[in-house]
């Protein structure tokens, strides 16, 4: 669940690295479960997305390989502060240990997702947020207001550029808002503005005047 975040706008990543053991022992209907994970996560480069790695020698029997890396996938696809995907992390399965009659898939899946929640939220998780690039080109009497409405928008104007009569001019600004700018350009320019608009990749997404939650809340 991500509390109303827009998928396509938001992820989570982590800015350094963390290691997370998660033991499940319980006795359930007279019977024994128990599996054990330690996981390892670290931060990769912006756009590589989500990395992978099995230990070599691990103490886990092959029979529940799948289960594991399910379980750290469970914990990669809901994030750990929205409930986003996250993104740029390398996650290995560094050792564990089983029970011969105890130990179960569905054990080891719950164990492998608790200790890669608890991984990356020791390697102190941020929120990115996408970000578009935009081409605009009006007649000139509009570039004043086009770089008004563009800044107003969160946006951050990259260079303006004369081709007389008409000014272009190259923006990036977060996703979530182009929209509504394109929509804003048209009204300023009544109609005049040719517009592109392409992906441009994440940024960590500024700070909240409040705490993540209530950024969250809002959303």
């Amino acid at each position: 669940m991500n509390n109303g975040l827009s998928r396509s706008f938001y992820r989570e990543t982590v800015r350094d690295s963390g290691v997370a053991d998660e033991k499940i022992i319980r006795q359930r209907g007279g019977m024994g479960v128990y599996a054990h994970v330690r996981v390892a996560v670290h931060a990769l480069s912006r756009g590589q997305g989500t990395e992978f790695a099995w230990g070599a020698g691990l103490n886990i029997p092959a029979r529940f390989a799948s289960s594991v890396i399910q379980g750290l996938q469970d914990a990669m696809d809901s994030g750990v502060l929205a409930g986003l995907e996250m993104t740029d992390v390398h996650a290995s399965i560094e050792s564990g240990s089983y029970h011969e009659e105890d130990s179960t898939a569905d054990a080891f899946r719950e164990a492998a997702e608790k200790a890669t929640a608890e991984a990356l939220r020791r390697a102190h998780p941020i929120i990115l947020e996408a970000l578009s690039s935009v081409s605009i080109t009006v007649p000139e009497e509009f570039i004043a207001a086009v770089e008004a409405t563009v800044a107003s928008y969160h946006g951050q104007v990259a260079t303006t550029q004369s081709e007389t009569p008409l000014q272009s001019v190259k923006a990036r600004l977060p996703a979530s808002h182009a929209g509504d700018l394109i929509a804003e350009l048209l009204r300023i320019s009544d109609g005049h503005a040719r517009i592109s608009i392409a992906p441009a990749g994440f940024r960590p997404k500024p700070e909240p005047p409040d705490t993540i939650e209530q950024w969250v809340a809002r959303k």
